[in-house]
């Protein structure tokens, strides 16, 4: 029976972009693992959503190392696609170091200090079991803009993850 690599992904995921993004910040960003209520939703918002699996696997059988420990058994790689979005209220206003950043300026250095967060994700940090991931990768940012309607900036970036699944 494979281990529930796709939760320890995804919460690996959230916590690592939470991490270096709030660490490089003053005050908060919120990291959700779902879209949140409205009356709970918090800004600055990422969100988290898994929206694909499996499309990505190359089958490899019997005898499988796995990771540092040399264990073998059955296995494949395993594809996995997120989309992070992130939302901002018109009013929002984030100071990083002494300068402060606001609408489409804060956008823009979420979008790319995002994209930085998940390529520099060591893995090792937040796995529960042992976990190997082989690629990441930015696909696209998409539906980058403002919201008249909410008064809300926003952009939504597709990453697809590759892991090493070991079933046995």
């Amino acid at each position: 029976m494979a281990k529930d690599y796709l939760n320890i992904v995804e919460r690996a995921l959230m916590m690592g972009i939470s991490d270096k993004i709030n660490a490089a910040v003053t005050g908060d960003v919120y990291v959700y693992g779902q879209f949140p209520e409205t009356e709970d939703l918090k800004f600055p918002a990422i969100i988290v959503q898994m929206v694909g699996s499996g499309f990505n696997e190359e089958f490899f059988g019997q005898d499988v190392t796995f990771g540092a420990s040399g264990a073998s058994g059955t296995g494949e790689v395993y594809g996995v696609t997120y989309l992070v979005h992130v939302l901002l209220e018109k009013e929002t206003e984030i100071t990083i170091g002494s300068d402060v950043y606001k609408q489409r300026r804060l956008l823009n250095w979420f979008m790319l200090n995002i994209a930085n967060s998940v390529a520099d994700i060591d893995w090792s940090v937040y796995e529960e079991e042992e976990l190997e991931i082989l690629e990441r990768n930015l696909q696209a940012w998409r539906d980058v803009g403002y919201l008249t309607e909410f008064q809300w900036y926003g952009a939504t970036a597709e990453f697809v993850i590759m892991f090493k699944n070991f079933r046995t």
